[in-house]
């Protein structure tokens, strides 16, 4: 027969485990509830159950045994498959659990991927903000993150001029060393991005062997990232470069300075340095009086004789 001292250990144990579970998120917590009413659901207590969560970006869902409401999980998150087992929770409304394997993933490894929620409806959407959104289930979590009201207009991009995502920043640095501003668009349909440079009519790089333009589609998809590199700076680089985006509904552009200055080269002399030169210094000064003395002395005696 185990000891009461046996007892008290197991059941001081068992109230550690309960107090840790209390900072395990609220979609975590279910476990608890079915541990304190045995192997199965049972009857629902609302006592046993945590407070129910608020800001959840893919609403609620009941626990397994329906009871208790707990955060739904969102695209991209950890799930529990076809009720195997208990831990990560459900996905939220449009999401299904699923194992979805990348390409990067195909013929390396045999593991099994884990699952994850995937939103059942694929393709982009067009919000009510004007914004294109990967999928309706990304629209439905940023309308309740942002707390607004948030509709689907439509099946596909939204048609829209180009937007500026990522601003270039004003850069300062010396002659010599190299800079490059950044630019990211977004638009459908798909702008252009390119660059100019403040009081002049042509588009860079121009004629300058420095200065070096690349651009790509990306990172999202209807998005354009351009940059603006330039190499062994000179004084005449400086000034202001703009980028600048069009399509068919619209344009827009944003700038930054850059600012060269004059790099100064810094002469660091050793001690043993320092000591030479003061050394030829004095020799320098020595010879100086000693011819200073010879023409003293020949003035004088000229004077003299005279």
């Amino acid at each position: 027969m185990p000891s009461a001292l046996t007892w008290l250990c197991a059941c001081i144990y068992l109230s550690a485990c309960i107090r840790a579970s209390l900072a395990v998120p609220p979609q975590h917590r279910g476990w608890l509830r079915l541990w304190e009413e045995g192997a199965g659901c049972g009857k629902c207590n609302l006592k046993l159950c945590p407070r129910a969560p608020g800001g959840c970006p893919a609403g609620r869902v009941r626990d397994d045994c329906g009871c208790c409401e707990q955060c739904a999980n969102v695209e991209g998150q950890q799930c529990d498959p076809d009720g195997a087992q208990k831990f990560y929770g459900r996905c939220g409304l449009g999401l299904s659990c699923q194992r979805k394997t990348t390409r990067a993933q195909r013929g390396k490894s045999k593991a099994e991927p884990e699952p994850t929620c995937v939103c059942r409806d694929e393709g982009p959407v067009c919000g009510s903000d004007g914004w294109t959104y990967p999928n309706v289930c990304q629209l439905r979590e940023a309308a309740s993150r942002s707390k607004s009201i948030l509709r689907l207009t439509g099946q596909g991009p939204c048609y829209s001029a180009p937007r500026i995502l990522r601003v270039p920043r004003d850069v300062s640095n010396f002659t010599g060393n190299d800079v490059a501003f950044g630019c990211e668009v977004s638009g459908y349909p798909l702008p252009t991005l390119s660059w100019k440079r403040k009081g002049s009519d042509h588009f860079l790089p121009g004629d300058d062997p420095h200065i070096s333009v690349q651009l790509r589609g990306g990172p999202e998809r209807y998005t354009m990232s351009s940059w603006l590199q330039i190499q062994n700076l000179q004084l005449s680089h400086a000034g202001i470069y703009s980028c600048i985006s069009h399509n068919a509904l619209g344009g827009t552009s944003a700038s930054a300075r850059l600012t060269v200055m004059r790099r100064v080269s810094t002469v660091v002399l050793t001690k043993t340095e320092e000591e030479e030169n003061f050394d030829l210094w004095l020799e320098g000064s020595d010879d100086d009086d000693d011819d200073d003395d010879d023409e003293g002395g020949d003035d004088g005696s000229g004077d003299y004789l005279e």
